[in-house]
């Protein structure tokens, strides 16, 4: 049961290095089922989590994420500061920390400006609360090791910082910080802030919603992001006759898992969710991972809301929402938002995704199949590729075959399929499976993925086959792919896994090599598919020589045995962020591991059977759902995105 043992505690981040996802993730959510105040933000935090065993190596940690700290156990005691007095002259810097009785007050003023985007939770450098070197405890910071965590939970109770701390330090400015000067008032000083006051009374220059009068001449990246609107609660808000619309439950009792809610395809804040979309891209881009979770997040919570959304302050109730989202739907709203014309708002962060050249075309990189961001990054950056010529001129023969495949058919594989295509893939599948098992009559086909979800235009096609024989589906993959290739539908094979053939179809050990990772564990062919002419030949072209004009398409097949076959259905029936909160509830909830290929208990290591008894393959993904504690809901209903 949740318990309040990190409440009294300051505010906790968790540093994602050495990390998993998955175990980040866990480590998480055990800070706030117990009480624990989670950050996302560390300039806020006061401790620290984290795989770091050395102080140089945790201050280190901090530094490079803004955090500059002057070591606390280096500071003087009250009786070394004496003997330094006897000794030398104090430092100037000492002085600020000097007792009540030797201070003499003194206005600092400080001329410096914000440059850092608030929008990212990162707080200026500038702040001119950090430029006073000070002992107060509510500036520093304390980086622990992980394993006080796990202690504190199993004892029940928060344990002493001290036998796990690594670092103590103070917060410092950044030696880039330019120094806070000390005026005094004189005549010299009245007239420069006389002249200061008179330019600033001028009117700046406008700032475009792309930002470029404030763009550097470095390459733009996660640091230079416009900076967003502080939201404000407005009079007309509070004037605005028209009450809101009563509030869902989840909304009321704070639901932050997606997979515990219904989310339509087609929410009422749409346009603004696809704006939240491209600047989570854009943290993907930029190789920022809490970024892209915490957007998720709140783009899932967004689009589970049932109604149009007309104030900040209903973002703000939210769970998994804060001010930053707040401030975003606060610009998208200023831009023609939730008007009742036919123009969509727009937001100068999410703009950046199609104006900035350098996003564009990393973003153009990130959507080749079989290249992710890192790899995008490397494309741009390292090897100075612009375009998909660049690719193929300059290092055509340094990609991997999947990659080369992906810029091959790069065009093609961005235009949608419709349904009625996808339908007419899955009868095909579904025969050649029947040829090569002509003995065992039976075999089902389930098109999962964005079709069962209800869209009309997927991005690729998503089949599972199942048999109630486990003999059948066993390799099974491997005949129904050859027979495929034979008559030319399937032009190449992009990966064969046999990973659940090769544990004899069992479900995944709690503890054992996920290869197939996450929800992608079962035996699965990821092909090129191409309908082929009516006479297909050896080179893909018909009886009279022409070229295979038909667009080739991206279709995955999986296969599952009829044991967890509910399991294998809800696993590749939900988005992401729908499948990434079903297994972290599993986890915190019962114990379990979830994925594709059924479930197991973490303490005992045993098969949780939640499928018995189901006759159809409806019925045992329904059993599933309810046996998980989530509730059952249409699959049109888990498009978190």
């Amino acid at each position: 049961m949740p318990t309040e043992i990190f409440s009294t505690l300051p505010p906790i981040y968790v540093l994602p290095t050495h990390l998993s996802l998955e175990i980040l993730d866990e480590v998480e959510g055990q800070v706030l089922d117990n009480g624990g105040n989670l950050t996302y933000d560390i300039s806020e935090a006061g401790l620290v989590l984290g795989k770091v065993n050395r102080a140089k190596r945790a201050a280190l940690e901090l530094r490079s994420r803004g955090i500059w700290t002057e070591d606390l156990s280096l500071a003087l005691t009250p009786a070394s500061q004496t003997h330094a007095r006897t000794a030398q002259p104090p430092i100037k810097r000492r002085r600020i920390t000097a007792s009540k009785e030797q201070s003499v007050p003194t206005e600092i003023i400080d001329l410096s400006t914000e440059s850092e985007n608030e929008e990212d939770g990162v707080t200026s450098l500038h702040d001119p609360s950090k430029h006073l070197i000070k002992t107060d405890p509510d500036k520093s910071i304390t980086v622990l090791k992980l394993e006080w965590l796990e202690a504190s939970i199993q004892a029940g109770k928060c344990l002493p910082l001290t036998p796990f701390t690594v670092y103590r330090g103070r917060k410092i400015p950044s030696p880039t910080t330019p120094k806070v000067e000390k005026v005094q008032f004189d005549t010299k000083s009245t007239q420069i802030i006389q002249r200061a006051k008179q330019d600033a009374s001028q009117k700046s220059p406008t700032i475009s919603s792309q930002g470029n009068t404030r763009r550097s001449k470095e390459p733009p990246d996660a640091s230079q992001r416009p900076i967003p609107k502080l939201h404000r609660e407005t009079t007309s808000e509070n004037e605005e006759t028209n009450p809101l619309p009563p509030q869902p439950e989840w909304v009321r009792d704070q639901v932050l898992l997606a997979c515990m809610r219904s989310t339509p395809l087609h929410p009422p804040n749409e346009d603004f969710i696809s704006q939240l979309i491209k600047i989570r891209r854009i943290r993907e881009l930029t190789l920022d991972q809490i970024g892209v979770r915490a957007y998720s997040t709140s783009i899932a919570s967004v689009a589970s809301y049932p109604h149009r959304i007309r104030r900040p302050s209903e973002i703000l109730a939210l769970p998994g929402c804060d001010v930053k989202i707040a401030n975003l739907f606060t610009q998208y709203q200023e831009d023609g938002g939730c008007s009742h014309t036919d123009d969509d708002g727009n937001i100068a962060a999410a703009d950046a995704l199609d104006s900035d050249p350098v996003l564009r075309v990393l973003n153009s990189f990130y959507e080749i199949w079989g290249v992710g961001a890192k790899t995008a990054r490397e494309f741009y950056y390292h090897r100075g590729w612009r375009d998909l010529d660049d690719i193929v001129e300059q290092g055509w023969s340094t990609l991997s075959r999947v990659q080369q495949i992906g810029v091959k058919f790069y065009e093609e594989f961005q235009q949608g399929i419709p349904r009625s295509e996808t339908e007419g893939i899955a009868a095909v599948i579904q025969d050649h499976a029947k040829r090569v098992r002509p003995d065992s009559p039976g075999i089902e086909c389930i098109v999962v993925g964005g079709y069962r979800r209800g869209k009309e235009m997927a991005g690729d096609v998503d089949i599972i086959l199942t048999h109630r024989d486990e003999a059948v589906t066993h390799r099974i993959i491997v005949d129904i792919v050859a027979s495929l290739e034979k008559e030319h539908y399937i032009t190449h094979t992009l990966s064969l896994h046999l990973t659940s053939s090769m544990r004899e179809q069992q479900t995944l050990p709690f503890h054992g090599d996920e290869t197939g990772r996450g929800f992608d564990t079962l035996d699965k062919a990821l092909v090129v598919w191409q309908e082929p002419t009516y006479i297909p030949s050896m080179d893909n072209s018909d009886s009279h020589g022409r070229k295979n004009s038909n667009i080739h398409r991206r279709v995955d097949i999986i296969i599952s045995p009829w044991r967890t076959v509910g399991c294998a259905v809800l696993g590749w029936s939900g988005d992401t962020t729908f499948q990434r909160d079903l297994r972290r509830h599993a986890k915190k909830a019962h114990s379990w591991k979830f994925d594709s290929s059924g479930v197991r208990d973490q303490h005992t290591g045993q098969v949780v059977d939640l499928e018995c008894g189901g006759e159809t393959w409806e019925e045992r993904e329904r059993l599933v759902m309810e046996g998980l504690g989530v509730g059952w809901r249409p699959p049109e209903e888990r498009c978190t995105r």
